[in-house]
């Protein structure tokens, strides 16, 4: 092959011969078979994809927090403060009226309403603030459901194209007939442009060396017949 390449080195034509039929037999030596049947395989896969579409679950486009959710947070919390809430009230309760006893204060005195109302306050404002914390709790829960089902979402998607995925990637590092053959028009299409050129020079060319021979002939007959001024006269004839 280096005697060949070396013979056609001073030629730029038969280089450029050389080089379309090396692609095009390097192009027919590629088996795509195995490629090929992967292409009909998927394209089979996906008629039967198609098929069942109505039995598959459909891509996630939107998401809703759960609502339920919140409010089962909401109560829980509430539920669980309000119950260590009451024996501690109870005590609290029993406590000052034994000091309130202790002290001499009867029940319905003002002094004994205005401590019983004072622990009542102090009590409600606990339970108050037990439900403003149970929102929050909610409000969390809420959140974080909404959060949830974005991430279930997404992995559903995603999922969804993991196996269509690996295979365009199987199918992308090998060619196909369909690229071999997108392959050796591009180089048939370049030798036959590279021809019409080659034609179209050697057809320049060859207008070229009639002229000039015409102009040659032109010239020796006017030099035969009128000397100097008639060669120069013909010259000027056959431009």
């Amino acid at each position: 092959m280096s005697g060949m390449m070396g013979g056609m080195s001073g030629n730029p034509t038969a280089m450029q011969n050389y080089a379309a039929w090396y692609g095009l037999n390097a192009l027919n030596k590629i088996d795509t078979t195995a490629v090929d049947n992967a292409n009909q395989n998927m394209a089979k896969y996906g008629e039967q994809m198609s098929q069942n579409l109505g039995n598959r679950p459909d891509y996630v486009y939107s998401v809703n927090a759960s609502d339920a959710a919140r409010q089962r947070a909401e109560q829980a919390y509430y539920n669980s403060m309000v119950n260590n809430f009451q024996p501690q009230f109870d005590q609290q309760r029993a406590d000052l009226e034994t000091r309130l006893a202790n002290q001499g204060l009867s029940v319905g005195s003002e002094a004994y309403q205005r401590a019983m109302n004072d622990l009542t306050t102090q009590q409600n404002n606990a339970y108050t603030n037990a439900a403003n914390q149970a929102v929050l709790s909610g409000q969390n829960a809420f959140s974080q459901s909404l959060e949830d089902s974005i991430n279930a979402g997404n992995f559903t998607n995603s999922a969804r194209m993991l196996p269509i995925n690996e295979i365009m990637t199987l199918l992308s590092n090998s060619p196909s007939g369909y690229d071999i053959a997108m392959e050796k028009y591009g180089i048939l299409g370049n030798y036959a442009n590279m021809a019409a050129q080659q034609r179209a020079n050697a057809q320049a060319s060859k207008n070229a060396m009639w002229s000039n021979l015409l102009n040659a002939g032109a010239t020796a007959a006017g030099m035969y017949f009128g000397g100097p001024a008639g060669a120069a006269a013909a010259g000027k004839l056959t431009r």
